[in-house]
């Protein structure tokens, strides 16, 4: 579907979306795509994503990331985790954008075990 033919969707803006520009996005749904475009180029590209995957989106975007105590504001030792209902999330803080590593529970309760006996 191309972003002309998503002229009749009922596109809304998103709630974290700003006057100020840059994090400005708009969805609409359709029978079996989640589309997403830039607010301020509604002729430009759309990405077209299933609903289950758009459902993941939005699950991982949602989750409240919080630092390790043991992390500094020094730099060296910055690791942000978050949790979802299946998986741990654990990420460098210096690097939001960068890899993520997602583990189950039963490791991440084994890891934090190792790691507490030093």
């Amino acid at each position: 579907m191309s972003v002309n033919e998503c002229v009749e969707q009922a596109w809304f803006k998103s709630s974290y979306s700003t006057g100020s520009g840059g994090e400005c996005v708009e969805v609409a749904q359709s029978a079996d795509k989640v589309h997403v475009r830039d607010s301020k180029d509604k002729a430009g590209p759309m990405l077209s994503i299933a609903p289950a995957g758009w459902t993941a989106f939005v699950e991982f975007a949602e989750q409240a990331w919080f630092k390790s105590s043991y992390s500094s504001g020094e730099g060296g030792e910055c690791v942000e985790m978050a949790q979802s209902a299946d998986k741990v999330h654990v990420r460098d803080s210096k690097d939001k954008a960068g890899p993520v590593l997602s583990i189950g529970p039963a490791g991440w309760a084994a890891f934090v075990a190792f790691a507490a006996r030093g």
